[in-house]
Formats: structure tokens, sequence, C-alpha cells
């Protein structure tokens, strides 16, 4: 039969939360005649996900806003079949047959293409019975809607289960929507994936807005009638209202389990660039796959990921040949304080990659605008790179307007640039939108002045190990009340002051002294000027502000 006689393909794609959506109304813009039909389990299709958050602060209106395309919007627009409540039971790859079970009495569907874009399922707290009533995920429209009824209803007291990117936007939602929140995470560290000093310092910034348990060995929860009333963290019990959990998801994979389809120990799809599977005409999208990046394939369960890769799956399923690049586990989240991201590599990753020693990183306080401007507002960036070569290899960053930052870090990453590249990217520039010295190009040249022996930074945590050893010099223009330090001397009089510096220095039986100053910049100076009198000195890194953090804790 020749190609114009051919009858229409017919492209499924299971799934229509997310990325089966966006895959769908892809193939259609390739292929104006094929059947495509989408398969979606739950009640809708195609809510922004990514906008949960935002709709409990109230700056999204109606749970309408991200919902806006429905079943009929499908079919009126891209002439593409939606049959919600229909679960796909089995897959029989061999024959290209779909078994159902559905609403709509289907039974069986045959395939061309088939597209799998089922996505993650949430991990249920460990403890918590699965008929509790005041209890949700925080995935769905429906989870969202009865969040909100809690919180506006007065049923204000809310926990978070998980200090990731979900929990965080889950806490930024409630905080911003009038709740009382406490979050609640098993490990020493919210945000993982993060460096260390970051997510302190993001830690202590929504510290004044919620309250945070960390290394929490066991959580109980004394319920009545299917109602949590209070949750007894390592014994301290909490009054609360609601739970929402966000502690990890897991990729909804098990209905490939008897198709032969090869997936990663994770149980992630393995695909390759085209977003195929190791079955003919079976393509993998959304945040069920493991996705390509300069070190391998890697798990990025990120809503961005779903939409580029269905753009992908949704392409090639309907004959065009669309490859994917390579990923930058790029992410931004807002809390009820400030932004944090991250680009690249967590510190973990990169040691496990390269070794520890290999691993270098800088850390620098700036703003993203001039000072002089009224509205100017910090920027903490923190760089991950090789000591050898200079490649960077990952960024975490805190404040106010850090898009741009992670942005050109972000293309930077992914074009394999150096700190040369980073320190020297011309940025455009007004003081109302930022420096004349972009807080990247900053780190990225501290980075660079650190490994040519021009300065030198202790970890605040390393230096409380060693307490003894140091002898703490506050070189700000003022004496700092926040951390206990051994001497103050402003950096504008050391030059005049080192003989009566050098005796404290040595009365005090320390080895080194370590410069302190609000930001660290400073503490540099000194640094410098201390260098070149041959007296043994290292800056601490971060300054107070990071100092302060690890010290007050101990």
């Amino acid at each position: 039969m020749s190609k114009e006689f051919a009858l229409p393909k017919t492209i499924i794609i299971i799934g229509a939360a997310l990325a089966g959506p966006v895959a769908a109304s892809r193939a259609r813009e390739i292929d104006g005649k094929a059947r495509i039909i989408l398969l979606e389990r739950n009640t809708r299709v195609s809510y922004a996900m990514a906008g949960l958050s935002f709709h409990l602060s109230g700056e999204v209106k109606s749970l309408d806003d991200l919902n806006r395309e429905r079943e009929d919007y499908f079919k009126r627009v891209y002439n593409i079949e939606v049959h919600t409540k229909t679960e796909v039971t089995k897959i029989d790859s061999k024959n290209k047959i779909l078994y159902l079970n559905s609403s709509d009495d289907l039974t069986e569907l045959k395939y061309d293409t088939l597209i799998f874009a089922t996505g993650a399922a949430s991990i249920h707290p460990t403890g918590l019975p699965k008929t509790t009533q005041n209890f949700r995920y925080f995935r769905t429209l429906d989870d969202l809607a009865e969040i909100q009824r809690h919180i506006k209803t007065g049923k204000n007291k809310i926990v978070v289960l998980g200090g990731g990117s979900m929990g965080i936007e889950a806490v930024d939602g409630c905080v911003r929507g009038g709740a009382e929140v406490t979050l609640i995470e098993k490990s020493d560290q919210i945000l993982p994936g993060f460096t260390k000093n970051i997510a302190t310092m993001a830690e202590h910034m929504m510290s004044s807005s919620i309250s945070i348990h960390k290394n929490v060995q066991n959580i109980e929860y004394i319920s009545k009638n299917d109602l949590v009333s209070e949750v007894i963290i390592d014994g301290k019990k909490i009054k609360i209202d609601f739970i929402v959990s966000a502690i990890g998801v897991r990729p909804r994979t098990e209905l490939l389990a008897q198709t032969g389809v090869k997936l990663h120990k994770d149980g992630t799809i393995k695909i390759n660039s085209y977003c195929q599977t190791n079955i003919k005409d079976i393509y993998a999208c959304s945040i069920c796959v493991s996705l390509p990046t300069r070190f391998g394939h890697m798990w990025i369960p990120q809503a961005a990921v779903s939409d580029k890769t269905a753009q992908v799956a949704g392409a090639n399923a309907a004959g065009s040949k669309v490859k994917l690049r390579e990923f930058s586990s790029s992410m931004i989240i807002r809390t009820p304080n400030a932004e944090v991201g991250k680009v690249g590599l967590s510190q973990n990753q990169a040691q496990m990659y390269f070794g520890k020693d290999k691993i270098g990183k800088a850390l620098v306080h700036g703003t993203d605008k001039e000072s002089y401007f009224p509205t100017n507002a910090p920027v903490i960036l923190e760089i991950l790179y090789h000591k050898k070569n200079h490649r960077i290899l990952g960024l975490s960053a805190l404040g106010n307007n850090i898009k741009s930052r992670l942005d050109a870090f972000a293309s930077a990453f992914t074009n394999r640039q150096t700190l040369e590249d980073i320190a020297n990217l011309d940025f455009a520039y007004s003081p109302a939108f930022g420096t004349s010295r972009d807080v990247l190009n900053v780190v990225a040249t501290v980075a660079l002045q650190k490994e040519s022996k021009l300065t030198e930074s202790l970890e605040p945590i390393d230096l409380l190990m060693q307490r003894k050893n140091f002898f703490i010099l506050d070189v700000g223009s003022q004496p700092t009340n926040t951390v206990k330090t051994n001497h103050f001397l402003p950096v504008e009089s050391i030059r005049t002051m080192i003989p009566e510096l050098l005796q404290k220095f040595k009365a005090s039986g320390a080895t080194t002294i370590a410069t302190l100053s609000e930001s660290g910049r400073r503490g540099h100076l000194a640094y410098r000027i201390l260098k070149e009198h041959h007296i043994p000195v290292i800056n601490i890194n971060g300054g107070i502000k990071l100092y302060s953090l690890y010290a007050n804790k101990t």
C-alpha cells in the first residue's frame, strides 16, 4: 500500500496529568491524521502541578486556573480522545494491545505507537494509618482543595513531612495562605542536593516563619476516629490539624514489569536520546524516566523535566527524529523568606564522581542590585568545581532574583565551561537590575583566588571542631556581638597594630589566626595583610553570617 493511502496510525498515551497531554498535543502538531488517545486513571487531566503552592498562597485565585485544558479542550482544539477513570491493567507489547479497566466501558485498545507517561507515586509516611482523614499528599488538585479547606476553616496547624523541594513548596503555600506550619525532616539537612552551607542559611531564614525539626528519628501519630490530633517527634508532642506529606516519590513503572521494557535499579525507565525504550514503538517521558546528563543517566523528578521529555516523546512517536539534550538538574524554589536554587551536581555527587580531594568550593555574599540602589537584596552563591581543570560542577544559590544566575550557570555547565569563563562572563548591567561585577562573576573569581593561593578559607564547622587551634580575629568595622571571638581589630588598623596583635596571638596558645568579618570580604583583606607578614592565617568561609549559624548551635 502506498504511503498516501496508508491508514492513520494510533498513538496512545498512558498518563494524562502533566507530561501526557504535552506529548499528545505535540504528536498532533506532527501528525494531523493520527488517532491520538489520552488515558488517565484519575478524574482530571493536564493540571499545573508546579503551581499548587501558588493557589494555597492565594496568588492563583481559582483551581480552574490550574486546570484550564480539560478533556473537551483537547477534543476541540487537538482532536484528541481523552478517557479519564481509565486504568491500563496490562500491556501486550508483542501484539500492541492495551487491556483496560474503564468507566467508559473500554476493555482493550490497539496502538501503533505507545507513550508511557505515568510519572511517579507518592511514598506513604511510615506509621501513618492509610485511613487518616486529615492527611493529604502534595500532588494533585484534589489534595490542594482539601488542604485549603482546612486552612480556611481555621484548622490551620499544618505539619509538612519532608524538607525536599516539594516539601518547601508546600511550606511556602501554606505559610502564605495563613497556616501555622511545622516542617519535619528525618535527615540532618533540609534541601538535599544543595550544599550544606546554603541549606543551613535557608533553614535559618525560614525559621522566622515556621518551626523546623531535623534529624528526626521517631514520629508517632496520635489519632481518634481516623483523625490525627497530635504528632510526637522524638518524644515532643505537637498539636496539629492537618498533615501534608512531601517525603518523596517513586517512579510508577510497575505496569512495565511484564512487558520487557528495561528499567534502572531505581525503577525508572531506560530511554535513549529519542525517548525510546528498548521495545520498538514504545516511548517514555515524564518523571518516570532517567535522563541523559554529563555524568550518565540520572533521575531528576521535576516538572520542567516532564515537559521537555514529553515534547521529544510526542514528536518522535508521531514520526519525527527529535533528540533530548543533556540536563543540568536545575531547580528554583520559593520559600516564605527568599528564593533558593541549584544547578548541576550536589557535593556528594561531585565527590563520588571525582573524589573528595579533587572538589573545590567557594561561597560569596553579594546583592542582586548595586548596594546603593534602594531595593537591593542579598544573594548568596556557593560554587563547586574541579580543582585541577577548573570545570564548574555545581551551584547552590539563596536570596532574591537568583534565577538569572542559575540560568547563566546552567548554560555554562551544559557547555562544560570553567571558572575562568564564569569569572569573565559579560552580563547585562544597570544598577537597577544588577551589579557591575555580578555575584556569579565574583564567586568564580574567589574560587580562582583559592586555587592560586591568593586566599584560603576554612569551613566554620571545621573551625569549631578544632576551636582551640584558632585565634579568631574580628576585622569588621564594628565588633560583632553574635559570636565569641578572641580579639577585635578593624582591617584598617591591622598594619599599624601587628606587634600588639602578635603578642595576643602568641599568648592565646593558638596556632593560626582566623579572620572573621560580616561576609568574608574584609576577612580576605585582613588575610592578605597578615600573609604578607608571614603570619599563619586563614579566613573563615562565609563570614559571621555563616559562622554564627554553626557556632550558636554548639
